[in-house]
């Protein structure tokens, strides 16, 4: 009984779910079979950063994501990636190269998708997420302040300037990118926040794992904007500092949660002599 909002929708779609629930911080998660293929049964909570997951996979309509199956009051019934290996494999694998090419083609499939109005109406804009920035001051003695005034300077000066603005992924990095024996690499989970396509490659430099030793490390972080800008014509500058004011931005977002904001500053520190 306690899940009965998961399993009433599972029985109107005619799902059979297997195992426990997994709960995270943002939903719930239950996976499950339904006519012979693998399913993954998703609430998330109203109230997280994965509110508009649903309508954001709904925009990219199963480019470069998950498709969406059905979906009711809060609920989704989605595809699932089997045998839904990480993209971090490839990195750990000594294979970073061939990682950040693989996160290219997924940043151009998710990005191919005009933006409509009533779409990104319901969407924060990168602006927004950047202004929080502003509401923070010391940091309670933990993210210095010079680092915060400069990545809302940052913030401020690219946010003018931009180039074509999409539906962002907003949390593109080597754990939410999955790989599918039918359809190659794909994307989950998405936040959801509409700017410039730049502004998308900031999650994976601060990635794939908690040790800084395998992205907070200057030639990791060249090699792969230069890998970037190549397949996707990017300006590397631009990626360059959107990463930065990004690992601030994650930074201030995990100190806020009570959790460790050592992978953002990390990242921030690492760019910082690059701009």
């Amino acid at each position: 009984m306690q899940y009965d909002p998961l399993q009433s929708p599972a029985r109107r779609w005619g799902t059979v779910l297997t195992g426990a629930v997994y709960e995270s911080p943002t939903s719930r998660v239950f996976f499950g079979r339904r006519g012979g293929s693998d399913v993954v049964l998703k609430v998330p909570d109203p109230d997280s950063d994965e509110a508009n997951s649903l309508a954001a996979l709904l925009h990219f309509g199963g480019s470069g994501a998950v498709r969406v199956l059905e979906h009711d009051a809060g609920a989704m019934l989605l595809e699932r990636a089997m045998p839904g290996r990480p993209l971090t494999d490839l990195v750990v694998a000594g294979r970073d190269d061939d990682a950040t090419a693989v996160l290219c083609d997924v940043v151009a499939a998710l990005h191919c998708c005009d933006l409509r109005n009533d779409v990104a109406n319901r969407f924060p804009t990168i602006e927004d997420w950047g202004s929080e920035l502003q509401c923070y001051r010391d940091g309670a003695g933990i993210i210095p302040a010079g680092l915060i005034e400069r990545a809302t300077a940052v913030f401020a000066e690219l946010a003018g300037p931009q180039g074509p603005r999409r539906l962002l992924h907003g949390d593109l990095h080597h754990h939410n990118i999955l790989f599918d024996d039918r359809r190659g690499w794909v994307a989950i989970d998405p936040k959801g926040v509409v700017g410039e396509s730049a502004y998308e490659i900031g999650a994976a430099l601060r990635n794939p794992t908690s040790d800084p030793a395998r992205f907070a490390a200057r030639p990791i972080i060249e090699r792969r904007i230069a890998i970037v800008c190549e397949r996707l014509n990017f300006d590397p500058m631009r990626v360059l500092h959107w990463a930065f004011a990004q690992g601030v931005l994650s930074a201030v977002w995990r100190v806020a949660d009570g959790r460790d904001p050592e992978r953002g500053l990390a990242t921030a520190n690492a760019i910082l002599p690059m701009l």
